[in-house]
């Protein structure tokens, strides 16, 4: 991750974290900005600018799911 993409800090750690929970087929990262805040030890606009990042970047894809009105994202 770190030699092949060139990630480092805050998108390094969101990457691995993506990359850990959508190894089995068909599985996906659905965990909460919280959740990613704390693994990063930094702020919700920081951590929606290294999912959007990589999102741009290519390194990571997003799909929005609503169920009973209430959205949720997945990223893989």
């Amino acid at each position: 991750m770190i030699t092949d993409l060139k990630l480092k800090g805050n998108e390094l750690i969101i990457y691995a974290v993506i990359y850990g929970f959508s190894q089995a087929e068909n599985q996906t990262f659905s965990g909460s900005l919280q959740y990613l805040m704390e693994w990063t030890n930094s702020t919700k606009p920081s951590v929606i600018k290294c999912l959007k990042s990589l999102i741009e970047k290519g390194f990571i894809e997003k799909t929005d799911k609503v169920i009973n009105g209430v959205k949720f994202c997945e990223y893989y």
